[in-house]
Formats: structure tokens, sequence, C-alpha cells
């Protein structure tokens, strides 16, 4: 269920505005702006053209002032069930070109009108129009990117094998790329072809190897600077993945040439 808290179109704001906030708890916020804008995405402040549209999640930082000039904008603010909104698959603050904004713009007005009529409200009517406004939103991001959160998901693959040895969940994850975990999942794989936990699985082997083949730690010792909280869990892990224990693998020939290297 999508309840409107509240619809505001056409907000000017003075040259020097800024907006500088994190949401609390519970409310979302969708933005459409009708001149070039500063955004923050990603801890680095983007200029965005007219006609952008980003979406933030509660308890996200909300950055941007006008690029040049007034500030001209459109936003409704509203609770949201996420198995709902998830459905669209849309990212959390990432700027979004919208191309046929006269269009899209009608649906926005459609939620304020009848926001007046019924404030604070979670009519049917409001319901079925933010339903739009989602869908079309997904629509303009995969025509424009099919992939327009490229470069948070090799940020977030990099830190996976940069450091295997913390605690990677899928909520964790999600929160780097500030996506739902469905969404993640899904698009990870689409991206690279594998999923986001065989790749945090992966880094954690390649680092015991690396670790097996040039250092003389304990199996105990590797199992927990890879992330394992059991040696078993590692043990049977690593077999699966080299066809071999641990302990096995350090014997191996080859390996012992790499530790007497060393």
């Amino acid at each position: 269920m999508i309840k409107i808290i509240y619809a505001m179109m056409e907000d000017h704001k003075a040259e020097d505005f800024e907006d500088n906030l994190v949401f609390g708890p519970g409310e979302y916020e969708i933005m459409l702006f009708e001149v070039p804008v500063k955004i923050e995405v990603n801890g680095v402040m983007e200029h965005c053209p007219e006609y952008t549209c980003i979406l933030y999640k509660p308890g996200q930082r909300v950055h941007y002032y006008a690029a040049s000039g007034e500030l001209i904008y459109n936003w409704i603010r509203f609770n949201c069930n996420e198995a709902l909104y998830t459905e669209y698959f849309l990212p959390y603050g990432i700027p979004i070109v919208c191309p046929d904004f006269g269009c899209y713009v009608t649906y926005w007005q459609m939620v304020a009108n009848e926001n007046y009529w019924q404030y604070n409200s979670s009519s049917y009517v409001n319901e079925q129009l933010m339903h739009i406004i989602f869908h079309r939103l997904h629509d303009y991001a995969m025509s424009s990117d099919p992939f327009v959160y490229r470069d948070v998901f090799i940020k977030l693959r990099n830190l996976i094998y940069q450091c295997p040895e913390e605690a990677w969940t899928l909520e964790k994850m999600a929160s780097i790329v500030n996506l739902s975990t469905r969404s993640l999942q899904k698009f990870y794989k689409e991206f690279f072809h594998t999923t986001c936990i065989n790749e945090v699985i992966n880094s954690r082997i390649n680092q015991a190897k690396f670790l097996l083949a040039h250092t003389s730690s304990s199996i105990q010792e590797i199992s927990e600077h890879c992330g394992y909280n059991s040696i078993e869990h590692f043990c049977r892990q690593f077999k699966k993945s080299e066809g071999m224990s641990p302990s096995v693998y350090r014997k191996q020939p080859e390996i012992l040439d790499q530790a007497d290297e060393c």
C-alpha cells in the first residue's frame, strides 16, 4: 500500500537554496526537476540535466541544489510497502532522465490533485497513479542505460574482492548499491553472470588459496581471515570449489614451490 504524505508541484526555490538532509523512518520521496540540478550521488556532486527524476528511501541522505538560477522541481513524499515498490527494480538515489517530461509530469499533477482533496491519503486512485509513475520511471532507466547503476555494482564487486573477510550479507550489499535485496540479486546476476553470494565465496576461496601458498598460517587462522566463523564450513566450501581440502591443496608441488620462493 502507498500512502501519500505530501505532493508539491512546481516548487520554486531561490538560486542560493541548498537541501542537505536525511529522511526520517518510513518516508520515501521521489523528485522530478524541471531545471538542471546538482545532486549528490554516492558522495559525489553530479551535474544532472533538466527533467531528471530521483527516488530516495528512508534514512538516505538527500543533497541537491540548482546548477544555475532558480530551482524548480516537483516532489512526492510517501509511505510504501517495499514489496510493492521493489517490483519495479528502481535504484535508490540514482538520477534518471525522463525524456517525455510533459506526459510524465501529468501523472504527478494528478497525484497532487487527488492528495489535495484527500490529504495524507492512501486512496485507490493515488496508488494506481504511483504504480504508473514507478513503471514509467523503470522504463526510462532501462531505455537510457540497462545498467544505470553500473558504477556502483563495479564498486561493490571490488569491495567484495578487496575485503573477503567482511561479514557480507544481502542486506549489506544492497545498502551499498541503494537497491532492495531482490533487485540486487536480479541485476547483479544479469551484469556479472553470477550471484553476489557466489562472488563472496569466490573472493574468500581466492584469498584462502593465496594465504595457503604464501604464508605458514594455520587452516583455522586462514578460515577466520577469510571471513568464516566455522573451520568446517570453510573446508567444505574450499573442497567444493577446488576438489580437495585446504591441507591437501597446500601440499601440492606447485604450491610448495611458491612457498619456497617466499
